[in-house]
């Protein structure tokens, strides 16, 4: 299991897993810290990367609504909602404090909670 601190610096790369291509997409980012946390989430599926080429970025929104429920804090097993440039949207995921994130050169880094502001807040439902 890979820790999140581990996942700092890796690459973008659409559909990659962390510990086999050693570059991560926002899905597989998320879901490797959920994983640590011990916290299930969704495998994705060929269709919602086939939406994301078509940069259908409803499909981040209607998952979320699906896995869990909007909150208003974020804490341990938080996903958030992130908004991009020209329209794009990917997602952000809490840890130690703040947020785990794509930054603008296409890797994953940490930043404060108050760096960047979701556009929505998602835990797991109960």
């Amino acid at each position: 299991m890979i820790e999140p601190t581990e996942l700092i610096g890796l690459p973008f790369r659409l559909g990659a897993n962390p510990e086999k291509h050693g570059a991560a997409d926002c899905l597989s980012m998320s879901k490797a810290v959920l994983h640590w946390c011990g916290i299930d989430s969704p495998e994705p599926t060929r269709s919602w990367y086939r939406r994301l080429k078509r940069k259908d970025y409803a499909i981040f929104k209607e998952e979320l609504e699906r896995w869990g429920v909007e909150v208003s804090t974020a804490k341990l097993g938080t996903v958030g909602l992130g908004q991009g440039t020209a329209n794009s949207c990917g997602l952000v995921v809490f840890y130690e404090n703040g947020w785990l994130h794509f930054n603008h050169e296409s890797k994953i880094s940490w930043a404060p909670l108050s760096a960047l502001i979701p556009v929505a807040l998602y835990s797991r439902s109960r």
